[in-house]
């Protein structure tokens, strides 16, 4: 059957602006140009021989004829969309590799992924912990969640969420005692990530200089929260390490005294490449996850 229809840019053009009554909108909701907007309808109103809308002098106005063709094209388009979703979550599974820094996979991505499978079952998603940002020339991974400034090179990356660094600890550690001030802290075992400067950025902060930053062991990837968890002395954490275990008791914050990371968390990519859709989608997802930890966070400072 030959179908004799018009452009499809132009219907979607069309049909974005008789619903909203206005141009501007319609090219707001289809990332366009007002102009790109005016020329595609422009353009469908010479291929159908009839007008569909009125200037005026506030905007546009549908003619009758466009009124009737809008009310046709809107539950076409309804259709069409959710065919195409129907379509997405029956069809192949799509796989999406990401290379996470170990600390962030266990203590705060995986525990959530159960969410994420939920919204796409359609997206099958591999989830490599390793401390060591991936080759993404190699073609094995698409997507890296790394935390600080980097230098990374070869990809993009893009912040999705700062954070700042405190002091963390079981609750049995200091149970009866009297934490009045961070210049406690000198009663206790220093556990440390990767680097000591961290804790010495942090005393400076807390204007503390008799307590010795180099003191204590010294954990990867971020077993040094872990060891607080242990009782076995304060780890430095942020919020999206430690806001679990905060909420849940495991761990607690005495001292409000934090500082910035550079940097914050960052998704990066091979420099240069397109974003597929399950990237978009895990990137969409994460964002939104990410400021729901935000916002646990700061509902317990408050």
């Amino acid at each position: 059957m030959n179908r004799r229809l018009p452009s499809l840019n132009a219907l979607r053009a069309f049909e974005a602006a008789q619903r909203h009554r206005s141009f501007t909108a319609a090219a707001e909701e289809l990332f366009v140009t007002h102009a790109a907007i005016s020329r595609h309808i422009r353009d469908l109103e010479d291929w159908l021989g009839v007008e569909l809308f009125r200037r005026t002098g506030r905007g546009v106005e549908p003619t009758e004829a466009g009124e009737r063709f809008g009310h046709e094209l809107t539950p076409l388009f309804d259709g069409l969309a959710a065919a195409t979703r129907e379509v997405m979550a029956t069809g192949e599974t799509r796989r999406l590799a990401v290379t996470v820094e170990p600390g962030f996979a266990s203590r705060w991505l995986v525990p959530r992924l159960g969410r994420f499978s939920a919204l796409h079952p359609d997206i099958e998603l591999a989830v490599d912990p390793d401390a060591n940002l991936a080759d993404f020339h190699a073609g094995t991974f698409e997507l890296g969640i790394r935390s600080g400034a980097g230098p990374w090179d070869g990809v993009d990356h893009g912040l999705i969420a700062s954070f700042t660094v405190f002091p963390v600890c079981s609750p049995n550690l200091i149970e009866g005692r009297s934490l009045s001030s961070p210049s406690d802290l000198g009663e206790f075992t220093l556990l440390h990530t990767y680097s000591r400067e961290w804790w010495a950025d942090w005393l400076r902060e807390a204007g503390l200089s008799g307590i010795e930053a180099w003191r204590g062991p010294m954990f990867q990837n971020h077993l040094a929260i872990e060891a607080a968890e242990a009782g076995q002395g304060f780890a430095l954490g942020d919020e999206y390490l430690t806001v679990d275990a905060l909420l849940e008791g495991w761990l607690v914050k005495p001292f409000q005294v934090e500082i910035r990371e550079p940097g914050g968390y960052n998704l990066v990519r091979l420099k240069g490449s397109k974003e597929s859709a399950p990237a978009r989608a895990f990137r969409e997802w994460l964002t939104v996850e990410m400021a729901e930890t935000h916002r646990r966070f700061a509902s317990l400072k408050a």
